[in-house]
């Protein structure tokens, strides 16, 4: 009855542990580095996922751009009010701060325009695309 008592909590334990590590955190905004000059304004991102894995990368691409364009991270503010919208988002991401320390990124997206006008993220959305590069760097 012990033993049983036993593996049942451990196993219990070890999935509740799993759950957090892959559910019960937020996504880090670890730096952001902007490069503005008087007519073209980028804006590049180190996100941390705090993931154990990223199931559906797209998704995960799209939400990290709304929460950049909503200025929503926790960790870091972005300054629109003053440059205004970028014309270019980079954002760099990685699964964990294991990955990060490592230097693998997981995702690589960029936020860019499809003409050759230089137009900011929130003007003309019609005409930006989201490229997603998942290979591991």
């Amino acid at each position: 009855m012990k033993k049983r008592f036993i593996i049942v909590f451990v196993s219990v334990s070890i999935i509740t542990i799993l759950a957090y590590l892959q559910f019960g955190r937020d996504v880090t905004a670890k730096n952001s580095i902007s490069n503005v000059s008087e007519n073209y304004y980028e804006q590049n991102l180190t996100v941390i996922a705090n993931k154990l894995f990223i199931y559906d990368k797209e998704n995960f691409s799209e939400q990290i751009l709304e929460r950049c364009l909503d200025n929503s991270f926790h960790d870091i503010l972005f300054s629109y009010d003053i440059t205004g919208y970028p014309d270019r988002i980079c954002i760099s991401v990685y699964t964990n701060s294991l990955t990060y320390s490592f230097g693998i990124e997981s995702i690589k997206i960029q936020y860019e325009s499809t003409s050759n006008h230089s137009e900011n993220v929130t003007d003309a959305q019609d005409k930006f695309k989201i490229l997603i590069d998942t290979t591991n760097h």
